[in-house]
């Protein structure tokens, strides 16, 4: 951020909760630099949600333009606006030739792009790994399907809640030994579930359906996740992609978090600067 000129511009690339580009905010305000930045992601960006579950970040949140519903590759952004491009663990997920393309032509001349990525042999994915099984383990047991046809009227309560006693049963010995986060939490909100009636869980239906999606999308997250991981297996000097479009790598390294655990790699690239 602080290589970004005055007045500067930058872009943070598949943004999620906005995380980097609330960092560079809050860099500018605590140095008193002026540059816009501006956040995009694939999916839909509510700031004022950002905001509410953060709301010291307010102010900062207020700095960033958010571009929701916008995919890297389909970008219609002015070219070479942009002094700094970044991406944490996103740009893996885009196509990569067509996301390379992008980030050069919206490079300024001597523009950079700095990015943190998944590697095939992070710890992360090796986590995501263990955790996708775990959901794996959950489906098959019919967590996902007892409860999404009883909320869909497809399957009485009744029928929902002789799965739901068997897994609850299952995980109950699973979880007396230690189990897992992921065990743990759906053991715990079976409890929940099983401890009321149909009278009162037709009235929490909005919050039983809450659940469902936010565990069917962690488990749909993690496939996303270990899709990229296998496409970086194949390609492990997938980056080279950014170089094929014209961008040159000044510099990479592997990123460890509290000296032990290898959490994938950073890349620092920089877009050659226009002859005199």
């Amino acid at each position: 951020f602080a290589e970004i000129p005055e007045p500067g511009a930058m872009l943070d690339l598949c943004t999620g909760n906005g995380a980097i580009a609330l960092l560079a905010a809050a860099y500018a305000e605590q140095h008193k630099r002026g540059y816009s930045i501006t956040a995009v992601d694939a999916a839909a960006i509510r700031p004022d949600v950002i905001a509410g579950h953060f709301p010291e970040q307010a102010g900062l949140i207020k700095q960033v333009q958010f571009l929701g519903n916008s995919r890297v590759e389909d970008l219609d952004l002015e070219p070479a606006v942009y002094d700094l491009v970044t991406s944490q663990y996103g740009i893996e997920y885009c196509d990569w030739p067509a996301a390379a393309g992008q980030v050069a032509r919206l490079l300024k001349p001597g523009g950079r792009l700095v990015m943190v990525n998944h590697t095939a042999t992070s710890d992360i994915m090796k986590f995501m790994e263990q955790e996708h099984q775990q959901y794996a383990m959950l489906e098959k047991a019919g967590l996902f399907s007892s409860i999404g046809g009883f909320l869909a009227g497809e399957l009485d309560y009744a029928t929902m809640r002789r799965t739901l006693e068997e897994l609850f049963r299952n995980l109950q010995m699973v979880v007396q030994q230690g189990g897992t986060p992921l065990f743990r939490s759906v053991h715990q909100m079976l409890a929940g579930i099983l401890s009321r009636d149909q009278a009162a869980l037709d009235q929490g239906r909005a919050h039983l359906q809450a659940y469902h999606d936010q565990t069917r999308h962690g488990f749909d997250r993690l496939a996303d996740m270990l899709r990229v991981n296998r496409a970086i297996q194949s390609e492990p000097e997938w980056y080279r992609i950014f170089e094929l479009a014209g961008l040159e790598l000044k510099d990479s390294g592997e990123l460890v978090y509290r000296g032990e655990h290898h959490a994938g790699a950073w890349f620092h690239f920089a877009k050659p600067a226009e002859a005199a």
